[in-house]
């Protein structure tokens, strides 16, 4: 997919390596400029470099966007930087979280609230940390990604699954919300992508969910790679998704069919 966004800013959360790194570099190919996010900023100068060499303009913030305070901070920079923000991508915030994702009876009842921080209101502290300058210049695209879990039930996903849903219905009221204002908000829900940081962290310590994990994967009739996450979030940015907002996208290769 192609599409115009010379002209463009866009705020890519957690795009120093991974599928955030993929959107940002999307973006940058047709024509956006990127404020790259991270909370190392060695570990974006990759990023940084390829989106310089394709001619776009890039700049760097860094926060962990799950503290909203520093996603904050981060945004205003950004737009005192470039002058404005048109479009944002939640992803990123999961990698580095000391939660292991197992059977729900096995799970530590002291990881719940850090793995929604980590995976739910990082979304959420993104968007508010945006909104006041969308509603101002009354336009803007918001893009949130999360996972299939939230949409089709999922072995030994219960705390992914209930951050999930709370983003997808996040997204239809926030687009209920916000049209008003000529703001769009949709989301990329996501299965488990071999090769992105997430899916290492995620199974690094956890033998129940990497094999829940590889079962699922050799199911899955077409596989899905952080490109194809990356089409969607630029279809979602483009003015080819004007008339779509409040909806829930998943790229998923076949592995289910949420309703």
């Amino acid at each position: 997919m192609e599409a115009k966004m010379t002209g463009k800013v866009a705020f890519v959360a957690g795009s120093s390596a991974g599928i955030g790194k993929a959107i940002a570099l999307k973006l940058a190919t047709n024509g956006a400029d990127i404020v790259v996010n991270g909370r190392n900023p060695a570990s974006a100068e990759g990023t940084m470099k390829e989106i310089k060499e394709l001619g776009r303009k890039v700049i760097f913030e860094k926060a962990d966007i799950t503290d909203y305070q520093e996603i904050k901070k981060a945004v205003d920079n950004a737009i005192a930087r470039l002058g404005k923000i048109d479009i944002l991508v939640a992803s990123g915030g999961v990698t580095g979280v000391d939660v292991v994702v197992d059977f729900f009876e096995k799970t530590d009842p002291a990881s719940y609230l850090r793995f929604a921080q980590a995976n739910w209101l990082c979304r959420l502290y993104c968007v508010r940390a945006v909104l006041d300058h969308m509603v101002m210049r009354c336009d803007g695209k918001i893009i949130m990604l999360t996972t299939d879990a939230g949409r089709w039930p999922t072995t030994t996903e219960s705390l992914a699954g209930a951050t999930g849903a709370g983003i997808v219905m996040a997204v239809k009221v926030l687009a209920q919300e916000l049209a008003r204002w000529q703001i769009r908000v949709n989301a990329i829900s996501l299965p488990p992508i071999k090769d992105t940081p997430a899916f290492h962290q995620a199974t690094k310590h956890s033998p129940s969910l990497a094999h829940v994990f590889d079962k699922a994967l050799a199911k899955q009739p077409f596989p899905v790679t952080a490109n194809d996450i990356a089409t969607a979030a630029l279809f979602f940015a483009s003015d080819d998704s004007n008339a779509i907002t409040g909806q829930t996208l998943s790229v998923n290769g076949g592995l289910c069919f949420p309703g």
